[in-house]
């Protein structure tokens, strides 16, 4: 009897204090909340009676239209175009202020933005909008590398063979290596490595042919033409670099030499031009 007093003790008087505390407080809370319940449920079947719901959500709607209306019809004060040749700015602009026209939406950066792309020399474009009216387009534009000789017209292209304008004469485009051959506009990046690897020949040169698909025949002024290797380009036109130097200094009328064996180059001379070929030649390049 001893042994179970001493190891089950009856509950002190403070723990009686503290659970009665506790579970008052706890019943006082669960009736408040109650009452807030039955307050709510009151409260909102008189609101719903004294309020029209569907006015207040009509007014809601015709503030977001106005604030819709003020975004969408926002005057156009200033274009500023940046990254583009001046022929360029003015395209834009001009598609710019069509665009207003046409109701234009300052919601509608990203549609303005595709349609600046599809201008052939564009590469890259981003709109911007400001509050004042400012529409500011920053533009990557293509440049101009190369001429292609296509049926007749002068395809004017960028580096990755993209047609930016076409022409029916070379004149004023003669800045520009021109090529010619078939599929020769999809060998843009190699024809100016080409270009870069003849240096200050390139002056010389009248066209690149691209023959056969698979390589290069550089056709020079003086009607001399060298005919490049499929492989190992760079000892090619090293080869031709020389056969320039000497052919220049003493004046060798040659009709053409072949590289595309570099072991063995075949050179082939030149007969004697008639007077017929001499007045045609001049004609050619007159003016």
């Amino acid at each position: 009897m001893n042994l179970l007093k001493s190891t089950d003790p009856a509950p002190s008087k403070l723990s009686y204090k503290l659970n009665r505390l506790f579970y008052k407080l706890w019943f006082k809370t669960l009736s408040i909340l109650i009452l807030l319940a039955l307050c709510g449920l009151l409260a909102k079947n008189f609101l719903y009676k004294n309020i029209d719901v569907s006015a207040e959500i009509k007014f809601l709607r015709e503030e977001s239209s106005e604030l819709y209306k003020d975004l969408t019809e926002l005057t156009i004060s200033r274009i500023v175009v940046k990254g583009a040749q001046e022929p360029l700015k003015e395209e834009i602009k001009m598609l710019i202020k069509t665009a207003a026209n046409e109701e234009f939406s300052a919601l509608k950066a990203k549609s303005l933005q595709e349609k600046i792309k599809e201008i052939k020399k564009v590469k890259e474009a981003v709109v911007k909008f400001s509050t004042d009216g400012s529409v500011i387009v920053n533009v990557i534009e293509r440049k101009q590398v190369a001429v292609f000789l296509n049926n007749n017209l002068y395809e004017v292209l960028d580096r990755n063979g993209v047609v930016l304008s076409v022409y029916s004469d070379y004149r004023g485009l003669s800045k520009f290596p021109l090529v010619v051959g078939k599929f020769g506009s999809r060998n843009i990046p190699d024809l100016l490595t080409l270009v870069n690897e003849i240096g200050l020949y390139g002056s010389e040169v009248l066209y690149y042919e691209w023959v056969g698909e698979r390589r290069w025949n550089v056709h020079m002024k003086s009607d001399l033409v060298f005919k490049l290797p499929e492989s190992n380009l760079n000892r090619g036109v090293e080869l031709m670099r020389m056969f320039l130097r000497e052919t220049n200094n003493y004046a060798i009328p040659l009709d053409y030499i072949d590289l595309r064996n570099l072991d063995k180059p075949i050179i082939k001379f030149r007969k004697s031009p008639s007077i017929e070929y001499i007045h045609k030649k001049t004609e050619r390049f007159a003016g």
